[in-house]
């Protein structure tokens, strides 16, 4: 194994503990992406396991299962990359609450993420 297989497998190792893959795609739209990608300063996925709004879904699950959304934790930035490609800044130094709230509110203005928002309420 040389520098360049160890740097790469050290990168896939981190990329395996900050990466958490969207539990559900939108299959059945024809983007670039069926999932959007939620990048967050955010350095650990227990801060998205608490409850949303006091309900029984967590942080997380709102996000990465009803939202179509991949978490990428320990970023410099708090951004949202769409299905369809396109970049979002989010605000910056947020709870985890608050991202995803602000996510939430991103994502129900969006054509086909109302549809998903307004799944939440039911």
């Amino acid at each position: 194994m040389n520098d360049t297989d160890s740097s790469n497998s050290g990168l896939k190792m981190a990329e395996q503990n900050f990466f958490f893959d969207a539990l559900r795609l939108r299959t059945d739209l024809n983007f670039e992406s069926q999932k959007r990608i939620l990048f967050t300063t955010i350095k650990d996925i227990e801060s998205f396991r608490q409850q949303f709004k006091g309900g029984e879904m967590t942080l997380e699950y709102v996000i990465r299962d009803r939202l179509h959304t991949a978490i990428f934790l320990n970023q410099k930035k708090n951004n949202l990359v769409s299905m369809d490609g396109s970049k979002f800044s989010l605000s910056q130094n947020l709870s985890a609450t608050e991202l995803t709230e602000e996510v939430v509110s991103l994502i129900g203005t969006m054509y086909y993420g109302a549809n998903e928002v307004n799944g939440l309420v039911q």
